[in-house]
């Protein structure tokens, strides 16, 4: 009996790293075929997922498909180097097509115009807009802010020289170099003189994205030839998320600004450590903690959070399949649904009594946010469009006495703390930083 318990052990230890290879196993063997495909079988989640950002984040512009957000015309000026002003001039043709004319500083009658064929964005935050050149797409430097309602710069430097004469766009900038590793699905690249020739089997993040290529599932359906992140082990089944969800470059030159082997010329493959694939180059404030300053971190945040080392997955608060709001939730935030879900277990938070004790407000987390979970553990410490906009991941409450600190080495660099979300009038003057550090000090004894 033992002499079989020792072989049946030296077998399992024979195989197992087979069986730590088989996501990326299964995804060698099998290629793209597109989310329509998965419809047939799983339509109630193809259904949900088609309306989510992970579809729709990019927008094939035509006549047919008007994606732009906003009234597009007459003459938009951004503020550029030292104190300069370039100008660009839009139009929409009756037929419905889009144009943006770049109009140099140094010589007005310089104009180069391009015409819009995508949008990106458009869904509460910003909207940015691509052209084609040759091979490559790239975003103009125009970017349309839908909360404030205003025209922003977005990387003028790729499109204007210092003195703001026009230039051509490098291909090293290009979407398809910078961008397209995460916003396109079955991505293929292939270097040319004038930049990257690419392919891919979807325009955004499909079904594929995140479970594989699944010809060999669609072929033969089968829960052992199509990978299941939360069946991976829990690093690697987080780092699904976090291969979009995160800032970084690609190994080992760091060529494009999303995970990619470029010796080997391959994306990313689910199951293998990330860390393959990726430098993490996140930006962050100043602060001791280093909270995300930048969007699109938050995997980066929650590897910093007691629930990575509590090993709670992603998808225990989000539905990559699509959800009642942007932020794709399995439950209500508003109302704690979500957190209480877990945390409702512990008597601290099992009644409103509780919650109003650790919390020291009275309870309305439906109405003025009071005693709402992430009011103050979810700081919108990041910028997309504008500064504060995205919500940081790793759930930390940021005291204001480390606003009150980065406030007086730089009053134009603060990051917001867990009291501003409701007190702005503590994130504007040195006394009012100074007022709240001392109500949070009063209010919790520390």
């Amino acid at each position: 009996m033992e002499r079989k318990r020792g072989r049946s052990a030296l077998f399992l230890l024979a195989i197992l790293p087979l069986i730590l290879a088989l996501p990326s196993w299964v995804a060698a063997l099998a290629t793209y075929v597109g989310s329509a495909k998965c419809e047939s079988c799983h339509k109630e989640i193809y259904d949900t997922w088609k309306d989510t950002l992970h579809n729709k984040s990019q927008q094939d512009l035509s006549p047919a498909n008007d994606s732009v957000v906003v009234n597009w015309k007459g003459i938009v000026k951004l503020p550029a180097f030292q104190g300069q002003e370039v100008s660009i001039k839009l139009n929409k043709t009756p037929e419905g097509r889009y144009y943006a004319t770049l109009i140099c500083s140094r010589d007005p009658s310089v104009e180069k115009t391009y015409e819009v064929v995508r949008t990106y964005g458009g869904w509460g935050w910003k909207q940015r807009y691509q052209v084609k050149v040759e091979n490559n797409h790239y975003i103009l430097p125009n970017q349309w802010n839908q909360a404030s309602a205003r025209w922003v710069p977005y990387n003028l430097q790729n499109w204007y020289d210092e003195d703001c004469g026009i230039k051509e766009p490098n291909p090293a900038n290009s979407f398809e170099a910078k961008c397209a590793g995460c916003h396109n699905t079955g991505l293929e690249l292939k270097k040319t003189e004038k930049g990257f020739e690419s392919k891919y089997s979807e325009l955004n993040t499909g079904c594929e994205k995140c479970h594989g290529a699944g010809s060999t599932h669609v072929n033969s359906p089968g829960k052992g030839n199509v990978i299941n992140p939360r069946k991976l082990t829990f690093e690697r089944g987080i780092e699904v998320c976090g291969q979009c969800h995160s800032r970084g470059t690609s190994v080992p030159k760091g060529l494009h600004d999303y995970p990619w082997d470029e010796t080997a010329n391959k994306p990313y493959q689910l199951g293998e450590p990330l860390t393959k694939y990726y430098t993490l180059k996140p930006g962050k404030w100043s602060d001791s903690e280093g909270h995300s300053r930048s969007h699109h971190q938050q995997w980066i945040d929650f590897l910093r959070s007691k629930h990575f080392t509590g090993k709670v997955h992603c998808f225990d608060c989000h539905n990559a399949h699509g959800g009642p709001s942007v932020s794709q939730l399995l439950k209500a935030d508003h109302n704690n649904n979500l957190c209480l879900s877990c945390h409702g277990k512990d008597k601290r938070f099992a009644t409103s009594g509780a919650i109003r004790e650790h919390a020291k407000h009275s309870y309305a987390p439906e109405t003025k946010g009071t005693g709402r979970c992430s009011s103050c553990h979810m700081v919108k410490t990041a910028g997309s469009a504008e500064a504060g906009d995205i919500h940081t991941h790793d759930f930390d409450i940021i005291k204001p006495s480390a606003s009150l600190a980065m406030f007086k080495k730089d009053p134009k660099a603060v990051i917001p703390n867990s009291c501003n979300g409701c007190h702005k009038e503590w994130a504007k003057t040195l006394e009012g930083h100074e007022a709240g550090v001392k109500a949070y000090e009063t209010l919790f004894k520390k």
